[in-house]
């Protein structure tokens, strides 16, 4: 066992501080493991033993922090989420009108899908099995906060009359969401059907261009 990678922090010795900053690092090594391995193959295609053997750690330590095999997939999960609620929490701010605020909405989750593959691999996964471990998860995975922003932003839209009168927050939002994720999530298949290379960033950059050309005449007025 390498003690220092797999329980250094539990060393009585050694100071608070650099307990907690150690504590803090072998949980972060466990969590990036198991994000790599779930994406690559899902939850019962990973085992607690893979993970331990990639983070080099005690395996004593994906249960004390994490509890079970569960618990860390659930904040693998949670983590991919959050990441994309924190960008999410400031698309709007200081947008001059509704269709800046959309067109900046579409280019950050198209650009977050391409810099966050192991987000893509983990959201397929997780609809291949029905989705049954988000029922378990915290508020982090919520689409609450962005939904009541972009309502707020239609609204507005409507109002002054840049936007059509009849759209709908959570269809619009699904639309962005897969105009975007389509590039991703079929990227190997429709790079063999469509005759794109969508793992060439020009042919990634004209399908955002694509796409907000879409929004534009969609749903502006």
């Amino acid at each position: 066992m390498n003690r220092s990678a797999a329980s250094a922090s539990d060393d009585p010795a050694a100071p608070v501080g650099s307990r907690v900053a150690r504590a803090a690092e072998t949980r972060e090594r466990i969590l990036q493991a198991a994000l790599r391995l779930f994406a690559k193959r899902g939850y019962d295609g990973t085992s607690v033993d893979e993970v331990v053997a990639a983070a080099k750690i005690n395996k004593r330590m994906v249960y004390h922090y994490f509890a079970s095999k569960q618990g860390l997939y659930a904040a693998a999960l949670e983590r991919v989420f959050s990441q994309l609620a924190t960008i999410e929490s400031g698309i709007f701010t200081d947008a001059p009108s509704a269709g800046v605020a959309l067109e900046r909405l579409l280019t950050v989750y198209f650009n977050f899908l391409r810099e966050h593959p192991e987000f893509v691999s983990l959201l397929l996964w997780e609809n291949l099995q029905g989705g049954r471990h988000f029922k378990e998860l915290s508020s982090a995975v919520t689409k609450a906060p962005i939904l009541d922003a972009l309502g707020k932003i239609i609204d507005q839209g409507i109002a002054s009359g840049e936007l059509r009168p009849e759209i709908d927050k959570q269809h619009m939002l699904i639309n962005l969401i897969g105009l975007c994720m389509i590039y991703y999530s079929n990227q190997h298949t429709l790079s063999r059907t469509v005759g794109l290379d969508l793992n060439d960033p020009a042919t990634l950059e004209a399908g955002l261009q694509h796409a907000l050309r879409l929004l534009r005449h969609g749903f502006l007025q």
